[in-house]
């Protein structure tokens, strides 16, 4: 059994070349999605009908052979009724499966989350990975993002020219940088407490 799951590495590892010959070996490009939000009857209950469970985003994607990094900015409505925005920043590997026409996207990065000051909140915070509420001015953002929660994606991808379709399955982690590195808990990084469904349309730039 042991030497079937070497021989079935050992192709795919050969295989890489050959299907990276069909796509760009660099690749930078914009898009813009909807990610689907379900709640707790289900991905395809009545809650797909609900405006409020879709939260459309932009992202800029830039590629090099198999390595992949994604920023992601969504616009997020908070319980007292603000504004603010969700920034993630996720190192990714892209696999080609069938040269660009079909790639496999395997990933995981930090997401931080902004909310500036308004009339129903008199200070710009933000949003830890434990729920917490951290006044802007009195943390930086550095801090900020090393106790945001971690965001883990697999998603299938493909190219067709300059045009590029994504679907993607983000979820977000209890945990954070904080918690792994500091306190030593990697294995809260499986622990998702949310995940979205998400559906990007790009162009690719150069």
């Amino acid at each position: 059994m042991r030497k079937k799951v070497l021989l079935l590495l050992l192709i795919l590892v050969c295989s890489i070349p050959f299907t990276l010959g069909a796509r760009n070996l660099f690749n930078v490009s914009l898009g813009f999605g909807a990610a689907y939000y379900p709640d707790e009857e289900g991905f395809f209950g009545p809650s797909i009908q609900d405006a409020d469970n879709w939260r459309f985003h932009g992202e800029l994607s830039a590629r090099f052979w198999i390595l992949q990094a994604n920023a992601l900015v969504f616009p997020v409505q908070c319980d007292n009724g603000g504004q603010g925005v969700l920034m993630v920043g996720m190192g990714t590997l892209s696999l080609p499966v069938i040269g660009s026409f079909f790639s496999l996207e395997l990933g995981a990065g930090v997401g931080a989350t902004y909310i500036p000051a308004s009339s129903d909140a008199p200070a710009s915070y933000y949003v830890l990975a434990d729920g917490q509420q951290a006044a802007a001015n009195e943390i930086p953002f550095g801090d900020a993002l090393w106790r945001s929660p971690i965001y883990l994606h697999a998603g299938l991808a493909s190219e067709l020219g300059p045009i590029g379709l994504r679907l993607r399955y983000l979820s977000a982690s209890k945990a954070s940088l904080h918690t792994v590195f500091g306190e030593n808990a990697w294995w809260d990084i499986f622990n998702t407490e949310s995940g979205a469904l998400s559906l990007v349309l790009s162009l690719r730039m150069f």
